[in-house]
This record gives structure tokens, sequence and C-alpha cells, in this order.
């Protein structure tokens, strides 16, 4: 039996209340982000506060401190199943939550800091050589699957970021810094002579298999890595010939091959930071923001973004929602790019849908009531009701809302 609930239904300009669970709320006429962030800074703030309260209060497991990848607000039951690269991605979209906290909710601070520390130590404990000594990668005997460089991209975004904000403890520091110039090491020994990172590490070859996902999130982990300035000096000088040499690659495989919007989402994300560096350098900039804005208008275009953000809410609660959350955190690369580039019309196209998906995902939120012992603030996945909140979807939405808070107070 469908479940009705009554829910708070935000829009873009007032994010005012209905009583109709499935009337679509006004949508965004031109909105920038700074206007919506001043004028509803409240209902921005908790719509945040929500969902960090939910990866820190509902999953994390107190008794192994690891977390979860899901639970079911309505029998109140999580669970870990196993999926490593979401393990591993969960401990990443943590430290996101822990800096936006910046040390103001003890309470759900400290089991934050606590399952990322956990979730490193795991997986760094895990560490093997691939073909050379210092290029590591994960143990296929720990993963119980075949190891990619998903795996070790993601284990690299957590440790940089751990450390970052000071969040290693002094007697595992040494394991760590080793950890992420092994791990660059080791996505580097996957580079192909054409630009390309073949994924799997017992893979020479196929660098088609896993092209949506693990190219990205290896490219955004090395620059990461090269930004952190945690990498030995030869590393370091690797890594942005590699840099230019997969852009050449992927903006032509873009150009030239049918490709789903998994493969916008992470190359946004990853070539945005690539842009950075370029930036500063005075080094093809314009061409990785060309590849860059395009996959953003692309995102824009897609059946999610344009036909069921344009007129309203989906009578299926969360059906798009792993897809606006994902392209909300590209998009947010977007526009901060499009306004370096001095592309006025875009950012205005970029914020518009944005502030639209802002509004959708408020819309997905409320339909877990506070009332519910798990899942109130989380996104998820559902039919005609809500089913789960997961912690990945979840994590996108955080990284995009709080890129979004900084672009908006810049």
């Amino acid at each position: 039996m469908m479940v009705v609930y009554h829910h708070i239904i935000v829009t873009l300009l007032s994010f005012i209340t209905t009583s109709s669970s499935f009337h679509a709320p006004k949508q965004s006429n031109g909105i920038h982000l700074t206007q919506l962030y001043q004028t509803n800074a409240h209902h921005q703030h908790e719509l945040l506060q929500g969902m960090v309260q939910f990866v820190g209060r509902d999953m994390i497991n107190p008794k192994t401190n690891r977390f979860y990848y899901y639970c079911r607000p309505h029998d109140g039951r999580c669970e870990h199943v196993h999926m490593p690269l979401r393990d591993l991605a969960a401990a990443w979209d943590a430290t996101k939550a822990i800096e936006y906290l910046n040390g103001q909710n003890s309470e759900i601070l400290q089991p934050l800091v606590d399952a990322v520390k956990c979730t490193l130590r795991y997986y760094v404990g895990a560490l093997e050589s691939v073909q050379q000594k210092e290029d590591l990668s994960l143990s296929e005997d720990v993963l119980l699957e075949p190891i990619h460089i998903g795996h070790s991209a993601l284990l690299l975004l957590s440790a940089c970021n751990a450390l970052k904000l000071n969040m290693v403890d002094e007697h595992d520091m040494e394991d760590i810094k080793n950890a992420i110039d092994g791990l660059s090491r080791g996505i580097l020994s996957k580079q192909l002579d054409n630009g390309a990172f073949c994924s799997y590490y017992k893979d020479k070859i196929d660098y088609v298999q896993g092209i949506a996902f693990f190219p990205g999130e290896a490219i955004l982990a090395l620059i990461t890595a090269y930004n952190c300035n945690f990498l030995d000096k030869t590393t370091n000088e690797r890594i942005m010939s590699a840099m230019l040499h997969a852009f050449e690659f992927y903006s032509d495989y873009y150009d030239n091959e049918d490709v789903d919007m998994n493969y916008n989402i992470w190359q946004v994300i990853a070539f945005a930071a690539l842009y950075d560096c370029l930036h500063r350098k005075a080094q093809k900039q314009d061409e990785v923001a060309g590849y860059v804005l395009a996959m953003c208008q692309e995102i824009c275009q897609s059946k999610s973004w344009k036909y069921q953000l344009s007129r309203g809410q989906s009578f299926y609660v969360n059906l798009e929602t792993i897809e606006i959350a994902c392209g909300l955190d590209a998009l947010a690369e977007g526009i901060r790019v499009a306004k370096l580039q001095q592309e006025i019309e875009l950012v205005t196209l970029f914020e518009r849908n944005a502030a639209n998906a802002l509004q959708f995902l408020s819309w997905m939120q409320s339909h877990v009531p506070s009332t519910c012992v798990l899942g109130s603030g989380g996104l998820g996945y559902g039919g005609i009701c809500v089913l789960e909140q997961r912690l990945d979807v979840t994590g996108h939405a955080i990284s995009a809302m709080v890129k979004l808070r900084k672009l908006a107070t810049d």
C-alpha cells in the first residue's frame, strides 16, 4: 500500500510550504546561488545538516566503527554489505562531512573521525606491491574481488583528506604518507601509451572496461595527491604529464564515442581539478574548461535534469535521486569553471539547474519523517515510497552542497 507523507516542498525562490504530497513546486526563473543561499540560508543549512547527521548518526556501526552502506527507515535495519568500493568511498564522503562540521558538533564529529580512521587503518594494512616494490594496490585476498584503480583512487582520496584535516594519529602518519605515494605510483603504472588508464591491475590492455567510473576517480585522486604535497618528488613530477596525456585521450573519446551520463559526472569532477592546476600554470586551461563545460551542458540536457526537474517532482519518490545528487556534484564544478572562464550564459544555466536540484533533494529528504528510527536526513532509493537511504547518494549530495555553499559565499 502506498504511504503518502505530508511533507514540505521547498520552492526555489521562497521555500513555500505546501500541503499536497505530490504537487510540483515552482521552478527557478534564473535565481543565482548567492541569492538562494542568502535568502534561504537556514533551509540550506537544515538540508545539509540533515545529511551530515544521517552519515554520522545512522550509518556507523558503533561496535566496529565502520560504515554501513544503507538503512531501511521503516524497519530500522542497517546493512554493511560486501562492497569495498563503497566502503572506501564512505570514508571519503565522511571527510567532507567532517570538513563541513569544522568542530561544531562533537556528538556527530567524533564517530565520523573514528570511522574514517578505522577504515583507513583496515585498508592501508591491506596494501601490497603491484609490480615494483614502491607501486601499491589493495590486496585481492582482502577485497575478495578483482582489484582496480577505483579501489586505489578512493583510498587515496580518503587518505589525502584525512591528512589535510589533521585526522591522522602520529603513529599512523608514516604508513598513510607511504600509502599515498605508493597508491599514486600504482595508478600511474596502469596508464597506457595512448593516455588511457587500464582499470584492472591484472589487465594490461582493456581501457574501456570501467571507463564510466574508474579513470575519472583515478585522475581526481592523482591530482588531489599532487596538490596536497604528500608525494615523493619523482612521483609528483610524473603526475602532471600523465594528466595532460590522459586529457588528450578522454576528451577525444568523449567526442567520438557514445558515452553514458556516468562518464560525464566523474570526468567533470576530475578534469575540473586539473583545470585548477593548469589555470595556475597557464597551460591548456581553455581546452580543459571547454571539455568540462560541454559535459555539464549534457548533464543539464539529460532526461532526469531536463524533463523531470522542468515539470516538478516525480510521482515515484527517489526515482531520479541518484542521477540528480551525482550530477549536482559535477555541476557545482561546472559553475565554478564557468565563472572563472567568464561564461555568463553557462553560469546562469548551471545555477538555475543547481537550484532546481537543491529543491528536488530537499523534497526527497522530506519523505522520511524525523520520527523514523533511522534514515531521517539521508537520500536513497525507492519506488512509489522510500525503500532505503544510502550513504553513497547522500555523500555525493553533501559534496555538492559544500561546493555550492563555498561558491555562494566567495
